[in-house]
């Protein structure tokens, strides 16, 4: 296989390093579950005040919705403040001051102003995670604006970099049309080059960037021909995976795939379905070429490629 010499990866290695296994799905939705708890809880709580809840634990509601959007940030997930904000306090900030905030009283104000020397850092640094009998601070987030939030711990990496070239194709028949702008096909390119620059276990080359109609046919032969050419170590499709009578994406790349990777498929759209549940719906399939190509198919929203890819 022309997959085999150092300087480029395997389709294992590839995905190994985009970061499925470093941590359990099922660890990843209990943590999920202890957060929508947490939330659900202070939304209910409306009496507790924010500044009580800094002056004593050193986080706020504030601090977990600057996380949320963190969060989206590191992942690739667009979050507005006002989005972030209404997540966790229910309602739009302004609508909650309104109705729940109470004026801070001089006992408050002194409290939060004595703890100065403990509040956070605006830059990102080393974990919040104290020794034994450390001193407190607040979180880390608190003033932080969110443009440059923490990133999740780097990947254990390879002494040297795994080359990886890529190709996107677009399946739409009304960006092929030139009705509307191309906006998955970016957000692949995106979420791969933020990834490989992040972690920097994996160098990406782009070779290959594609729009075509849904027609199987059409989407058929760019992949064969793709493959066959030997060019790209991993395709990515974006589009046509749904159940509409022009999604016929996975039909076009099933042609294709001589060792299908149904786990992987599944893990995206199970992990995918806590955010958006029509995500179980995608028929999206992921394999091996006869080439060693990997061929992964993503939905055609945006926002849908860059939660599947993180």
């Amino acid at each position: 296989s022309h997959l085999g010499s150092s300087s480029c990866c395997s389709s294992v290695e590839f995905w190994a390093l985009f970061g499925i296994g470093t941590m359990s799905a099922l660890t990843l939705q209990m943590e999920a579950y202890a957060f929508r708890q947490l939330v659900a809880h202070l939304q209910w709580r409306s009496d507790v005040q924010n500044i009580d809840i800094m002056n004593l634990a050193g986080f706020c509601r504030n601090c977990l919705s600057k996380w949320y959007k963190a969060g989206g940030k590191v992942y690739g997930v667009a979050v507005t403040d006002d989005e972030a904000y209404e997540h966790v306090y229910g309602e739009p900030y302004a609508q909650w001051k309104k109705q729940h905030q109470k004026k801070a009283t001089d006992e408050q104000l002194a409290e939060f102003k004595a703890g100065a020397a403990k509040h956070a850092r605006t830059d990102p640094g080393p974990s919040m995670v104290l020794a034994p009998g450390g001193a407190g601070g607040h979180s880390n987030v608190c003033g932080q604006d969110c443009d440059a939030p923490s990133l999740p711990p780097v990947l254990e990496t390879p002494a040297l970099a795994i080359n990886a070239r890529v190709a996107v194709l677009t399946c739409s028949d009304r960006a092929s049309r030139g009705e509307y702008a191309d906006k998955s096909g970016p957000a692949v390119v995106e979420a791969v080059n933020a990834f490989a620059e992040r972690h920097q276990a994996l160098s990406v080359r782009q070779v290959e960037q594609k729009v075509v109609p849904d027609e199987k046919e059409t989407i058929t032969e760019v992949l064969r021909r793709w493959s066959d050419h030997r060019a790209s170590d991993v395709i990515f499709t974006t589009g046509g995976t749904g159940f509409g009578p022009r999604d016929v994406t996975p039909e076009a790349t099933a042609a294709l795939i001589v060792r299908p990777a149904e786990s992987l498929a599944r893990a995206m759209a199970w992990q995918t379905s806590f955010q958006e549940p029509h995500s179980i719906l995608s028929r999206g399939v992921c394999g091996v070429t006869d080439q060693g190509v990997l061929v992964v198919n993503l939905p055609g929203n945006p926002a849908a490629v860059r939660q599947c890819l993180s």
